[in-house]
């Protein structure tokens, strides 16, 4: 029994120390993409503002920098995940209004759920307020709200709602659209990194794949 145990921890040990080896050659690695990235992107947008470029060249631009955001957005979010999984990510708790969150998420995720023709109800009591860090609070609802706005059909709805637990210590914030949902079966692979369970149907939506996992460690 004392041999076996010494194994697991041993192996335990291994595993923890391959864990961490991961996580920071992601995050090096992250670092060390972003900054050509940004340099893409810089003189696209210079390119995108030269009067001098043809139609058909500043819908190539326009191209260029649409897959230059969606990789850079891919890279924060992998630096993002690497480190909650190494433990590097530092909390500022303080309290927080929930109807202040929700209202400045609506505003930033409005314009993509116009375009959409997706109506939001957000609904939320001025008296709840959290103790969190208000900017990964925020992190967490926009991942929620932008995938219910992405993966819902044409004209659809998203509702947003916080409710006080009987106790009343607690708030459970609930994220709900009209889309087609996910087969129940499939529901353990649901915040696995990568694993987008809403292009089954080969449909193209934008996103990593990554932002269920960020929200799920958060």
């Amino acid at each position: 029994r004392h041999l076996a145990m010494q194994q697991w921890h041993e192996a335990k040990e291994r595993a923890e120390q391959a864990n961490r080896a991961k996580s920071e050659f992601l995050s090096r690695m992250s670092h060390e993409l972003r900054t050509p990235m940004n340099a893409v992107l810089g003189f696209s947008q210079l390119l995108e503002a030269d009067p001098a470029l043809g139609e058909e060249q500043q819908d190539n631009v326009r191209e260029i920098l649409r897959g230059g955001r969606h990789l850079l957005e891919l890279i924060n979010e992998i630096l993002d995940l690497s480190r909650l999984e190494a433990g590097k990510i530092e909390l500022s708790l303080e309290p927080v209004a929930m109807a202040s969150v929700l209202t400045e998420c609506v505003m930033l995720l409005r314009p993509v759920a116009d375009e959409r023709r997706i109506r939001l109800h957000p609904s939320c009591p001025e008296a709840h307020v959290v103790l969190a860090d208000r900017t990964r609070l925020k992190q967490v609802l926009i991942n929620l709200m932008s995938n219910a706005i992405k993966y819902n059909r044409p004209e659809g709805e998203v509702w947003l709602e916080t409710r006080l637990d009987t106790a009343g210590e607690t708030i459970r914030v609930s994220v709900a659209d009209t889309g087609p949902g996910i087969d129940p079966s499939r529901l353990d692979e649901l915040f696995e990194p990568f694993n987008r369970l809403g292009q089954d149907d080969g449909a193209i939506t934008e996103g990593t794949g990554i932002g269920l996992s960020i929200a799920l460690r958060l």
